[in-house]
């Protein structure tokens, strides 16, 4: 026997690992709000480009925040003005109107989520705006984030000569105010307001002094009870107009401000509070002494900076995970008012939950979301897809409300279509033996006589065999579909729900066991469904539509069976290139024979759904 032969054989077999999914466990609604991102639609007069408003539609997105972050603060939705903090706090035009309306018309089934305004400004005229290219022909840099709207200056190196006078361009901005666009989109533009039911109370409003020093320069404890008294004055405003509008706060900015806003911790009855304890103290208090819901959905932003592949896998165990020692622990060092170096590891929403419990009670219910995400370092697009994966995945363990990154990256399109369109409503029970390297989110329908489980392997290197066990269903046994994302090119490949880079494969399942072998740096969706539940059912699609003849001189029939709103053709740029009238029939008949020969889509859209199919065009 050869020397490298015998050290082969030497080497220990890779562990199997164990799977086990119980239907009957750890059973929780899943939020179709964590499908979601940050503007979904444009409010810029150029609007949204038919190949974004395809993959909207197609992807299984669910939510969108509309309201510009940092830009949301000072907006003023009777003149669609905005300030741009990092851009001098310049005026511009931005129009809510419009990309509401567009929510409505186009995407009836994502829900919008925009903001209320605390700081007690808003954006008046752009007649006092900075002259950034005569300046040094508009180039970026730190400088942009100079206070230098309403007459201020700098010198040629980008340091402060003199700032500028706010009151020149900004206008005072009431509570009244600021809720009135809710009745303005309800009474004059005839909105259904069920589909803006969430609404960001600002961003991040424990950053202002270095977002908004225009306005507030430092952090004191008077500031700070300005903030909270400007919050409850606004969700009382809101609550006598809508009670049933969900109030989303402090949407705290980063890892460091949940803990320590812009470097000073409030004093509140002469004790050193961190942000989010502070700030669900005082709401708690709020809404005892009032009996008005001061908050439902803890919402927070993360900007992680993991340099490495694995440690960039393991982020979202920030947010639940008790155990985990995070390597960018910093803010949670100061989370009980001074600085303890033992303090490693973050779990924030758990965190956050114990406060709840302390301070409101434990029956009050409060839920979690995410309005901003976004890894500040640089990973391919696998990697991804992988870490976005884990996010949702954990939040549907965990009944969050609704995640929507802020940087929207290749592979996260592939990711959310995955997720989206075959991860079924109720989570349930999945234990793993390696929970770090491999997790099972498994979720089922009502009925519990289909299941999807979507495995993610976060190993680098090798392929990995997993043996899933099935408890308390009852899945025929016989031969199911896989459908696997992995070695994502750094192009994007998701164009519609028929054409993506998800790779199909068939499992067997025998007497509710089954094995699969893993690719490295993967993620893989295992459909399991009696033969009374069909695949279009997991999918939560309607129906089917048929096109013939297909390939056509351009004359062609579309049979469907549900009432059809709008008819598209579209080319393979993602450009609408048709648009026709619906029918009232099962039956409609197109003519398409003055376009070039080549492959088109055509998209049937109701109010809940939209279809697509190809069509062949000699």
């Amino acid at each position: 026997m050869s020397l490298l032969l015998g050290m082969a054989m030497l080497q220990p077999a890779v562990a199997q690992v164990e799977i086990k999914i119980d239907a009957n466990a750890d059973n929780l609604p899943i939020s179709p709000y964590i499908y979601g991102k940050n503007g979904a639609v444009s409010d810029k007069d150029e609007g949204t480009s038919a190949e974004e408003m395809l993959r909207n539609r197609e992807s299984g997105l669910r939510f969108s925040r509309q309201n510009n972050g940092n830009n949301a603060t000072k907006y003023n939705w009777r003149k669609k003005l905005t300030c741009h903090p990092d851009w001098y706090n310049n005026i511009y035009g931005c129009d809510w109107d419009k990309s509401a309306k567009t929510l409505q018309e186009e995407l009836p089934n994502v829900q919008g989520m925009y903001a209320f305004q605390l700081i007690g400004k808003a954006a008046k005229t752009n007649a006092y705006n900075f002259n950034d290219w005569e300046y040094n022909h508009s180039q970026w840099g730190e400088w942009c984030s100079l206070d230098l709207c309403g007459g201020g200056s700098a010198d040629a190196n980008g340091k402060l000569i003199q700032k500028g006078d706010a009151s020149l361009y900004l206008e005072d901005w009431p509570a009244d105010s600021t809720v009135g666009i809710y009745k303005h989109w309800r009474d004059d533009l005839g909105l259904d307001m069920k589909q803006f039911k969430y609404w960001n109370m600002d961003n991040e409003f424990e950053m202002w002094p270095w977002t908004h020093s225009d306005v507030i320069e430092k952090n004191t404890n008077e500031v700070f009870e300005m903030m909270m008294q400007n919050y409850f004055a606004t969700a009382k405003a809101i609550r006598a107009i809508d009670p049933t509008v969900k109030l989303t706060g402090p949407v705290a900015g980063s890892e460091w401000t949940w803990f320590t806003p812009a470097d000073n911790q409030p004093t509140y009855n002469g004790k050193k509070y961190c942000w989010l304890e502070y700030f669900l103290l005082r709401c708690a208090e709020e809404e005892k002494a009032t009996g008005i819901k001061m908050l439902d959905v803890i919402d927070i932003h993360f900007y992680p900076g993991d340099k490495s592949v694995a440690d960039v896998l393991q982020s979202h165990r920030v947010l639940w995970d008790t155990e985990y020692v995070y390597p960018l622990a910093n803010g949670v060092k100061t989370v009980n008012g001074g600085w303890d170096n033992n303090q490693n590891k973050e779990y924030i929403f758990a965190r956050c939950q114990e406060w709840v419990k302390k301070y409101f009670g434990a029956d009050r219910e409060m839920t979690y979301g995410i309005s901003e995400y976004n890894n500040t370092e640089a990973f391919n697009a696998t990697v991804t897809a992988l870490s976005y994966a884990s996010f949702l995945g954990e939040g549907a363990r965990h009944g969050m409300e609704y995640f929507t990154p802020w940087t929207w990256k290749v592979g996260m399109w592939e990711t959310l279509h995955l997720f989206g369109r075959y991860a079924q409503k109720i989570n349930i029970g999945a234990t793993s033996s390696d929970e770090k390297m491999i997790s099972a989110y498994s979720s089922t329908n009502e009925a519990k006589d289909s299941v999807t489980i979507i495995l993610v392997n976060r190993q680098e290197t090798g392929e990995q065999t997993v043996n899933i066990q099935l408890s308390n269903l009852d899945i025929a046994d016989g031969e199911y579909e896989t459908l696997t994302l992995s070695n994502l090119p750094d192009e994007e490949t998701f164009v519609s729900h028929s054409e993506n880079a998800l790779k199909s494969s068939k499992t067997s399942l025998k007497a509710n066991s089954m094995s699969l072998n893993l690719p490295p740096l993967s993620m893989t969706a295992v459909i399991l469904s009696n033969s009374s539940t069909s695949k279009e059912d997991i999918q939560g699609a309607e129906n089917s539509i048929s096109l013939t003849p297909n390939p056509s001189d351009g004359h062609f029939t579309i049979n469907h069976a549900k009432d059809i709103e709008k008819v598209e053709i579209i080319d393979y740029m993602g450009q609408i290139i048709m648009e026709l009238p619906a029918s009232a029939s099962d039956e409609i008949n197109i003519d398409a024979s003055h376009l070039s020969s080549g492959t088109y889509l055509i998209r049937l859209s109701s109010k809940t759904d939209s279809i697509i199919e190809k069509v062949y065009i000699k």
